[in-house]
């Protein structure tokens, strides 16, 4: 089934800002009018409309461990059919500890990703707070492993280096990412004199991270506003004979392939899948990812809602840190 979603609230110069956004979510607004041959006024209009009514987030994409993040997993829900799936959605994508919540075709009608500091809150927040929400049949948890790979941009056609990968990092480095994951587009000269360094050298390592693939400030958006309708988390066992690693990297090289992980439990990879048409869908599904060597089976469950928030650096003082980035949509 397809999704009701789209991106009928958006017109013409909001898909281009979004496009351009997506390459650089830094470039700054007088080369965006430029481009585009509108006034730079109204190109702050339009970026601050997007992101106030909560159709697009500009911050760091990174791996959430450099944000104190050791711990992840998708738990899959299994309903009791007293609620509706998009209504108990709701209600999860609330938590603290979730930051990516699907409505989806197939046997789990919700999937959960949960981005914890540690094994222990993971298993607490599946099976204490999850399991217990009214609606909840049961729950089962794919432990991520590593997470491989995340390609945030959908539209246009991909570089090379658009995908974000873990990287070994000091800890500037990581206090860098740590800002910008708060605030993609805050100016360099703002927290230079925090971090203790020069204007100069944050721009430096900044270019140093994004050449290394280690993080890339961006618009996110979520795929269904865009027309991706036919989204879709695909798991994969792979046979006896092949690598998961093997199967994991070859996945990065199909551009509808936008996240990938190594993972325990019942399947040994997941990945996300975004086309716009049952068709594309399929596409990807028979001729490219049933043809990596070692994959044995896999199963798809096309999204209908999806709710995602913006992966902010782990707060220390107690308090939830995710409640204000939540984008239902």
């Amino acid at each position: 089934m397809q999704s009701e979603s789209g991106d009928g609230d958006l017109d013409g110069l909001d898909l281009q800002l979004i496009d351009h956004l997506q390459i650089d979510g830094r470039i700054p607004y007088v080369e965006l009018a430029r481009r585009l041959e509108v006034t730079e006024k109204t190109v702050r209009r339009r970026v601050s409309r997007l992101i106030d009514q909560g159709y697009v987030t500009i911050a760091a994409v990174t791996d959430p461990s450099l944000l104190g993040f050791g711990s992840m997993a998708l738990a899959l829900v299994t309903v009791d059919g007293s609620r509706s799936p998009v209504e108990l959605a709701d209600e999860l994508a609330q938590l603290p500890e979730t930051d990516y919540v699907t409505v989806t075709t197939g046997p789990f009608a919700v999937q959960v990703e949960l981005i914890c500091t540690d094994p222990r809150e993971l298993h607490d927040v599946a099976f204490g707070k999850i399991r217990t929400t009214p609606g909840v049949a049961a729950v089962e948890l794919l432990p991520y492993l590593r997470l491989h790979y995340q390609q945030a941009r959908f539209s246009g056609v991909r570089g090379d280096r658009d995908g974000v990968r873990p990287r070994q990092l000091d800890e500037t480095d990581r206090a860098i990412i740590s800002r910008l994951a708060v605030d993609g587009r805050a100016a360099f000269r703002d927290f230079a004199a925090a971090l203790g360094v020069s204007e100069t050298t944050i721009r430096f390592r900044y270019t140093r991270l994004v050449e290394s693939g280690a993080v890339r400030v961006m618009c996110i958006v979520n795929p269904l506003r865009l027309g991706y309708r036919w989204s879709s988390w695909v798991t994969i066992r792979v046979d006896g004979h092949g690598s998961a690693r093997d199967v994991a990297e070859a996945l990065t090289g199909l551009q509808p392939v936008s996240y990938v992980a190594l993972t325990s439990g019942r399947w040994d990879v997941l990945a996300e899948v975004v086309t716009d048409s049952g068709e594309a869908l399929l596409s990807v599904l028979d001729d490219d990812i049933r043809a990596i060597e070692g994959v044995a089976a896999l199963e798809s469950w096309s999204y209908i809602a999806l709710h995602y928030k913006a992966v902010r650096p782990r707060r220390t003082d107690g308090l939830a840190g995710h409640d204000n980035d939540i984008q239902i949509v």
